[in-house]
């Protein structure tokens, strides 16, 4: 797939036979305008979501049509051209500067006589023809380029081959943004005119200060030459010395590998002594420790058996007082064993006396329960003792009433409480 595929065709061609761009025209097939290429009927799309663009109303023309995203390129850098006549080109081959042209005129497809090319622009700034070739697949062939040079033409080559796409619609800040960075090479240069002029004075520019140049580096070589030369005289001034130096050094390394060798050989003599000395050390030693160790045992025989004699006696004399404890012991245990069966009949009594208390636990128990049952009616009569005392106080106003109105005296000496409660019925 094509890298150019999605682009969509903005610019066609008029009833007039004049590019026009889509957005100088009707909408839809009111636009009246066809394909630069197949001559098929386009109808503007002028919508308000997707970028205004044109397309083919019969779906057959588009088949056979050989427009491409290339062609719409390649229009539509010819056609800011055209509107903005503005194109900065490189002037030089070595070390290029740039120059701005500001077109007068511009000529799209304009045939250039004598030959039959026929370039993409044709551009006039201070009345020099500038011819301009876009490239975007295919570049100017040799046969094409010279004759251009044979008819003294000035033309530059513009390479859009890798201009990147930013949307599915080129438009002139795309194109101006690609120019800042595109390649722009000269295909011939006029042998006069403005950009001849230019390209002369820039190249005799560089070639004077070349010259310069080329006479700084000479005159730094001559200096570096006479320098080696003078390092090379004082390394030679040098050589004899240097010879002597070495042969002193020579003999002073064959003396120092005598004295190596006379001292590897007393080394290994030193090493054969110490080795001696070692092997008769260690049997006087190996004598000296073996009469050592029979001595000590002899010693440590005596000491032996002194000390077994020794603890022979305090083990007799231990086992003597053992045998006392043992029968203090024994009688200790027999005075014991009489107590033990005197604290044995003691606890037959106190098993009779267990049962005696279990009986009367049980008696108590028994007792006990009466008593709860007997505070629980009790509770039960004072429960109900309050309740008419209350009923009673609640009432003696009442009676008191009922005497006064019927003109009886208050039969009771104190309250009625007072009367009825049992002190006072004794």
């Amino acid at each position: 797939m094509s890298l150019f595929q999605a682009v969509k065709m903005t610019y066609a061609l008029s009833k007039e036979d004049e590019f026009v761009s889509v957005k100088n025209v009707a909408n839809g097939l009111a636009c009246e305008c066809v394909c630069i290429d197949c001559q098929g009927r386009l109808s503007a799309k002028q919508g308000k979501v997707k970028q205004w663009h044109f397309a083919h109303h019969q779906e057959s023309d588009k088949d056979n049509c050989q427009w491409s995203g290339e062609s719409e390129i390649h229009l539509r850098v010819k056609k800011y051209l055209e509107q903005y006549r503005v194109l900065t080109v490189p002037i030089g081959y070595s070390k290029p500067t740039t120059l701005s042209l500001k077109f007068d005129d511009i000529r799209l497809e304009k045939s250039l006589r004598p030959t039959k090319r026929i370039p993409d622009v044709t551009g006039y700034c201070n009345g020099e023809r500038i011819l301009v070739e876009v490239k975007v697949t295919h570049e100017v062939d040799k046969q094409k380029t010279a004759e251009y040079k044979a008819v003294n033409a000035s033309v530059i080559e513009i390479d859009f081959s890798d201009f990147s796409l930013v949307e599915d619609r080129i438009l002139d800040e795309h194109i101006e943004s690609h120019l800042g960075r595109a390649d722009l090479n000269w295909l011939s240069v006029a042998p006069v005119g403005v950009i001849a002029e230019q390209f002369q004075a820039h190249e005799r520019a560089i070639t004077k200060a070349f010259i310069v140049e080329n006479k700084r580096l000479a005159l730094e070589q001559e200096i570096l030459e006479k320098e080696i030369k003078g390092k090379q005289d004082y390394i030679q001034s040098f050589s004899r010395q240097y010879d002597e130096y070495k042969y002193r050094i020579k003999c002073v390394t064959d003396e120092l590998v005598s004295i190596s060798r006379q001292a590897e050989r007393f080394k290994n003599e030193r090493d054969r002594n110490v080795e001696a000395a070692n092997t008769s050390f260690m049997s006087t030693l190996y004598q000296l420790e073996e009469q050592y160790l029979r001595r000590l045992d002899s010693e440590n025989a005596e000491k032996l058996k002194l000390i077994e004699r020794e603890y022979l006696t305090e083990l007799h004399d231990k086992h003597h007082l053992l045998q006392k404890d043992i029968m203090a012991v024994e009688a200790k245990l027999l005075c014991k064993k009489e107590e033990l069966r005197a604290v044995e009949n003691q606890a037959v009594n106190l098993d009779e006396k267990a049962v005696e208390l279990c009986e009367l636990q049980i008696k108590v128990q028994r007792e006990a329960k009466a008593l709860r049952e007997k505070e629980q009616a009790w509770s039960k009569a004072t429960m109900a003792n309050t309740s008419i005392k209350k009923h009673f106080v609640r009432m003696e106003p009442d009676l008191r009433q009922i005497c006064r109105k019927g003109g009886v005296p208050w039969p009771f000496n104190g309250s009625l409480l007072d009367e009825l409660s049992p002190d006072s019925i004794d």
